[in-house]
């Protein structure tokens, strides 16, 4: 009981219920998100954190709410300016959530969640979507070929979801990217319905 009362008083700061606990336009676009953090996705559509970006950025930060195999490290490193930004507004907001929730007496260890989300796999989507094959972006991490695939169909999902999501709060543009964003993940030995074929 004391957890669902903090748990309340998280979604009544940030937004997502009124005083009276009625659920405001905040708290509808979370309910369309169930395939990875709703509440970080939320804030980041609210913000408009993707309405500046191209369609492959979009679907490399979505990758980090999918992707939750841990890696040799380091990876962060190597992503380009058009990856990193995006990746540090992502933590930051993450950052922000972690904070409210400590406020409310949520036991939540902010590195810790931050940390949840994993840019591993951010280029390779980017080169996925520019277009690359699959041996090429195979080539570009130590990341197993299964697992690859297994974090695109995850993302497919997931944009499916911020396509709802996006469509819920009436923004068409939007709607349209993560909509591109699944058209441009679609395709090749990812998604084919068997790998013997």
């Amino acid at each position: 009981m004391d957890e669902l009362k903090c748990r309340k008083r998280v979604l009544r700061r940030l937004g997502y219920a009124s005083a009276s606990d009625a659920i405001e336009l905040k708290g509808r676009v979370a309910c369309e998100i169930s395939a990875a953090d709703e509440l970080l996705l939320t804030e980041l559509l609210f913000n408009g954190v993707f309405n500046d970006l191209e369609v492959p950025q979009v679907c490399a930060l979505v990758s980090c709410f999918v992707f939750e195999e841990k890696t040799g490290g380091g990876e962060a490193t190597r992503l380009s300016a058009e990856l990193s930004g995006p990746l540090r507004t992502m933590q930051d907001t993450a950052r922000r959530i972690a904070k409210v929730s400590k406020e409310a007496k949520l036991d939540i260890d902010e590195d810790e969640y931050v940390q949840k989300f994993v840019p591993s796999m951010m280029d390779v989507v980017s080169a996925w979507c520019k277009g690359h094959t699959f041996a090429q972006i195979c080539k570009m991490t130590d990341i197993f070929e299964g697992s690859i695939i297994r974090c695109m169909r995850q993302l497919e999902e997931t944009l499916r979801q911020l396509c709802q999501a996006a469509k819920a709060i009436g923004n068409t543009d939007l709607e349209n990217k993560f909509a591109e964003g699944i058209r441009q993940i679609k395709r090749d030995i990812v998604f084919a319905a068997s790998l013997y074929l």
